[in-house]
């Protein structure tokens, strides 16, 4: 908490400064290269230092999100320097979703004394050109609703808001008293085989390529009746946090559901957290409600045009 409060109170500081200051700061933008992971990890936690949900990612777990999870594109990220800081980002991965070929920026951010200067759009306008050549037909993003100069900024660079998403976490206060089943921990992540299990599509960062991609850090659990699987949970054990959780359509509010997060908790030993629920999703957030889950934040998919 020292080291937070320190980090914060230097750039309030700095951002006294250079106010105080008649000179014009020199920006200037690089592509990613994972070299600079350690100076974007630190870049990140400043971006971020002033939510009231702190980033509670280590450097290695930061590291594994970029590479794995997200599958951060170096030909697609900038970052704003000046000088040899690193004072803004933008980051992109490219792949499949749901079918089509996307652009999904998995995260953006400014320190706070550089904010107000356009760095954000500096760093579209250097990229714009990269992405169109992926043959995409869109980017995807998700921003907090809470984050009103962060929706103004992606507003004014052409994204519009497709859906709004839920994000939970808790610790489950349920029992399920479900009998005749039994867990099985699979490594066979041909995720198309549970499509009929889902009430929604999950987005980019959980869709089936990217849990593939993963897989090292990803735990997928079925639960069988006698011979046929009739649930299953993905999740990431050393965060906590569900990646997909359904049950099959004819075996629901059996207490299958509950007891694939029991389990899923129980490996966990800490508090779960589940993202990008869909607000239309309204058994789910009901199911999630009802075993002691809280909402903790709220967050709109955007989608801009390439």
């Amino acid at each position: 908490m020292r080291y937070l409060f320190l980090i914060k109170n230097y750039f309030l500081i700095k951002k006294e400064v250079l106010s105080a200051l008649s000179f014009s700061v020199v920006l200037t933008f690089q592509y990613y290269q994972p070299s600079l992971i350690e100076p974007l990890y630190h870049c990140f936690l400043q971006a971020f230092l002033e939510m009231d949900r702190p980033i509670p990612l280590s450097l290695f777990d930061f590291s594994a999100r970029m590479k794995d999870k997200l599958g951060l594109n170096p030909h697609l990220s900038g970052l704003m320097f000046e000088e040899n800081e690193m004072v803004g980002f933008v980051l992109h991965a490219h792949g499949e979703c749901h079918g089509k070929q996307v652009v999904y920026n998995g995260g953006s951010g400014v320190i706070p004394s550089y904010r107000g200067q356009g760095i954000i759009k500096r760093i579209y306008q250097s990229l714009l050109p990269t992405l169109v050549d992926t043959g995409s037909k869109k980017v995807l993003l998700e921003v907090t609703t809470d984050n009103l100069q962060a929706l103004r900024i992606y507003e004014s660079l052409g994204f519009k808001k497709k859906q709004l998403y839920h994000n939970f976490k808790g610790t489950i206060n349920a029992i399920s008293m479900i009998q005749n089943l039994r867990f099985y921990e699979s490594q066979d992540f041909k995720l198309e085989r549970f499509k009929d299990f889902c009430d929604f599509l999950p987005p980019f960062i959980d869709a089936n390529d990217r849990i593939s991609a993963n897989w090292k850090y990803e735990r997928l659990m079925e639960i069988y009746h006698q011979e046929l699987v009739v649930g299953f949970v993905i999740f990431q054990k050393h965060l906590g946090r569900i990646s997909q959780i359904a049950v099959r359509k004819n075996m629901r509010r059996k207490g299958i559901g509950t007891l694939l997060l029991l389990q899923a908790q129980r490996i966990c030993q800490r508090e779960l957290t589940l993202m990008n629920i869909p607000e239309k999703a309204i058994s789910v957030i009901d199911f999630l409600k009802s075993i002691g889950f809280k909402k903790y934040m709220d967050q709109y998919e955007m989608e801009r045009p390439l």
